[in-house]
C-alpha cells in the first residue's frame, strides 16, 4: 500500500524535525523524546542507534531509495562508534552529539534516565548489552543486494567480499577494497570461472556531486547523479576491476532550528572537536573493566568560518591508517581537520556535568584565536 511507504518518509521527517536537529543521524530520546529537550546535549540509547540502522537497511531493501543508505551511514559512522570504547568491550547506555564527560553520576533530569547512563560499562546497561550486538553484523549483511536482471548492487560501502549467482546462474565473487568512509577510493575486483553478463549497481551518496568511475583502468563515460546508482551492464571476465571515486568535500550543515548552530562534514563523516581524554577505571573486572572518561583540555569553542570560501576555513590532515584497523578512536583517526576557533567563556557545563545549552549563533567572543583539531564524531 503506497500510503504505508509514504508514512515511513513522513515519520522520519517529523521525528528529525521535532527532536533531531543535530548531527549524527539520531534524535534526543533519553529515555523518551521530550518536548523542549532538543539541544545537542540530549542523548539517545545505543539500542536506538542500531535499531535505526536496521530500519534504514530494511527500508533500503524494500525501496531501493539511496536516501535510506545515506541515513544509515550517518548513524553508523558518526553515532554508533561513540557509544563503545574502541576495543568494543564496554558501552554506555546514552550518547549525545555534545558530550564532555562520561562519568558514573546521574545526569537526570537533564537526561531523562537516572543512574550511571554515561559510564562505559560492559555489565549494567540492560537492553543495550545484548541488543547492540547486531549493529555491525546487520550492517555487513546489507552491504550487497540482489537486483533485477540477476545483478548485484553495492548499496553500502566497506571492505568486503560477496559471493552470489548472477546472470545465467554463474557463481562469482566480488572483493571490495577500501578505507571508506575515511577515503574516497573504492576498488571492486571480480572473480568468475567464465565470462558472464550481469548489471553491477554502485550507489552514489547524496553528498557526492562529482563521482568518477573507471573499468580496468579506463575512465568510464557513465554518469550518475547524487543519491542515484551507477549501472554497469556488461560481460564481466575474471580479474576485471572497477574503481569508484566518491569525491569528498568539506561542507557545513546549519541547524537553523537549533540556534543556528553548525556542524562540519566531509563526505559521510561529521566532525567534532578533539578533546583530551583521561580514562579512569570505575569497576567491572580485569578482563571487562568499566571506565569513566574526563576531559583534559578545553571544549567550549566556537568556529571562525569564512562562509564565502568555506574550504579556506579548514586544513585537511591525513594520517597513517591505524595498525590495529580501528580508525574510530580519537587519537587514531586517519583524517583530521584543523580550524580556527575562539573560546566562549559563557559556555560552561552545568551542575550535573552536562554541556551548557547552546546560545544563539553567531556568538561574540573577545578571546584570542586558536587553532583546534576536529576528528570524526
Amino acid at each position: 500500500d503506497p500510503k504505508h511507504l509514504l508514512a515511513s518518509y513522513r515519520n522520519y521527517d517529523k521525528i528529525r524535525e521535532m527532536y533531531g536537529q543535530v548531527p549524527g543521524g539520531m534524535f534526543g530520546g533519553d529515555e523518551n523524546c521530550r518536548p523542549g529537550f532538543t539541544d545537542p546535549r540530549q542523548a539517545v540509547e545505543t539500542c536506538g542507534m542500531v535499531e535505526m540502522m536496521l530500519s534504514h537497511e530494511i527500508l533500503l531493501s524494500i525501496t531501493g531509495d539511496a536516501r535510506w543508505a545515506d541515513r544509515c551511514e550517518d548513524v553508523t559512522f558518526n553515532s554508533l562508534p561513540a557509544a563503545f570504547t574502541p576495543d568494543l568491550k564496554a558501552l554506555h547506555y546514552l550518547t549525545s552529539p555534545n558530550m564532555i564527560l562520561c562519568d558514573k553520576h546521574t545526569k537526570s533530569p537533564g537526561l531523562q534516565n537516572g543512574g550511571p547512563m554515561l559510564l562505559f560499562n560492559p555489565h549494567i546497561h540492560r537492553c543495550c548489552q545484548h541488543n547492540t550486538g547486531h549493529g555491525w553484523p546487520y550492517y555487513a549483511e546489507h552491504l550487497w543486494m540482489a537486483t533485477p536482471g540477476n545483478g548485484l548492487a553495492a548499496v553500502l560501502y566497506a571492505p568486503s567480499k560477496v559471493s552470489a549467482k548472477v546472470g545465467d546462474g554463474t557463481k562469482i565473487s566480488i572483493t571490495q577494497k577500501t578505507t571508506y568512509p575515511f577515503d574516497e577510493k573504492i576498488r571492486f575486483t571480480i572473480k568468475t570461472p567464465k565470462p558472464v553478463s550481469f548489471p553491477l549497481y554502485l550507489r552514489v551518496p547524496a553528498w557526492c556531486e562529482n563521482p568518477t568511475l573507471s573499468i580496468n583502468g579506463v575512465s568510464s563515460s557513465i554518469k550518475a547523479a547524487p543519491r542515484s546508482y551507477y549501472m554497469i551492464d556488461r560481460k564481466w571476465s575474471d580479474g576485471d576491476t572497477v574503481d569508484l571515486n566518491l569525491a569528498m568535500k568539506i561542507s557545513l550543515t546549519q541547524w537553523t532550528k537549533n540556534n543556528n548552530s553548525v556542524s562540519v562534514n566531509r563526505g559521510p563523516l561529521t566532525y567534532s572537536l578533539k578533546i583530551g581524554e583521561k580514562y579512569v577505571k570505575a569497576g567491572g573486572t580485569e578482563k571487562w573493566p568499566a571506565w569513566e572518561i574526563y576531559p583534559t583540555t578545553p571544549w567550549n569553542y566556537g568556529l571562525i568560518l569564512n562562509e564565502s570560501d568555506l574550504a579556506s576555513s579548514f586544513k585537511l590532515v591525513r594520517k597513517a591508517w591505524p595498525a590495529d584497523n580501528q580508525p574510530f578512536e580519537a587519537n587514531a583517526a586517519p583524517i583530521e581537520l584543523r580550524a580556527k576557533a575562539k573560546k566562549i567563556p559563557q559556555w560552561q557545563k552545568d551542575n550535573l556535568g552536562l554541556v551548557g545549552l547552546l546560545q544563539p549563533s553567531p556568538a561574540k567572543s573577545d578571546e584570542p584565536t586558536e587553532t583546534v583539531t576536529l576528528v570524526p564524531m
